[in-house]
């Protein structure tokens, strides 16, 4: 039977993290690194990982690498502290981990996610079509990009079926506090690799975003939910170009 690495991430998630390390404390090795916690997550984590190390913020590419450097098992799954393994995805990692063999030519495996959006989970919009590579075999894949990483894999990827569980957004407040978060880091690194943006673009845009949730993918299903959301995810695209103009427009009138 082959094994599993687990490999968490933190930074103050003393209210999330006992529920993410016990959904995998089957796991054979649970891996948490910590990036200078003022709470009680180290001591939370301690209970429950097999290793808990502390390392300064590095970006989220270069810690997981980091995570996953760390791990001694034939596969790594990662997650994030807001989220959970359902016990259906459980049941399917231990059967796929039973039935795996050295020559299996798949190298990663995407997995889809189960977003609770301020007191449910949502069924419509483009949050139930998330599927993200989150498991790989140790050694075939490496993270990269700051803001929406994901990991490069070296061969063909498959996919599960069953969800990971994500608790992040548990307030509207929540979500607005790391959709600043996001398009401050998105559109520093738009305007490092010279990208611009124009405001009529940056509205229409945002505009074909909200359409695009609210209408094309049947956001309105989701009631009130569903009207909140596709909003925010026009003001995502709206705040990121809009950001990114003003970055040029300092830029350009400095002085």
């Amino acid at each position: 039977m082959a094994t599993l690495s687990v490999i968490v991430l933190t930074l103050n998630e003393d209210r999330n993290i006992e529920a993410c390390l016990r959904s995998v404390s089957w796991a054979d090795e649970v891996l948490v690194v910590d990036s200078g916690s003022s709470d009680a997550t180290c001591t939370i984590a301690q209970k429950y990982a097999t290793k808990v190390v502390s390392r300064p913020w590095d970006g989220y590419s270069s810690q997981k690498n980091y995570a996953a450097s760390l791990s001694s098992s034939d596969w790594i799954l990662s997650l994030d502290a807001d989220e959970r393994v359902s016990p259906e995805l459980q049941k399917e990692l231990q059967k796929f981990l039973a039935a795996d063999t050295v020559d299996n030519p798949t190298m990663a495996h995407r997995i889809p996610i189960r977003d609770w959006m301020f007191g449910k989970f949502v069924s419509y919009g483009s949050w139930p079509h998330q599927k993200h590579i989150r498991l790989y075999r140790r050694g075939k894949a490496t993270w990269s990009g700051v803001v929406h990483e994901g990991p490069v894999v070296d061969g063909p990827v498959g996919y599960l079926s069953q969800p990971l569980l994500h608790y992040s957004h548990i307030s509207v407040s929540h979500f607005i506090d790391k959709l600043n978060r996001y398009t401050e880091i998105e559109a520093s690194e738009m305007f490092a690799q010279g990208k611009q943006a124009s405001l009529p673009a940056a509205f229409f845009g945002a505009l074909r975003a909200f359409l695009g949730q609210y209408v094309r993918l049947q956001g309105f299903r989701d009631g009130g939910h569903g009207l909140i959301l596709a909003v925010m995810m026009a003001m995502y695209f709206f705040t990121t170009r809009v950001k990114l103009w003003s970055l040029w427009y300092m830029k350009e009138h400095a002085g």
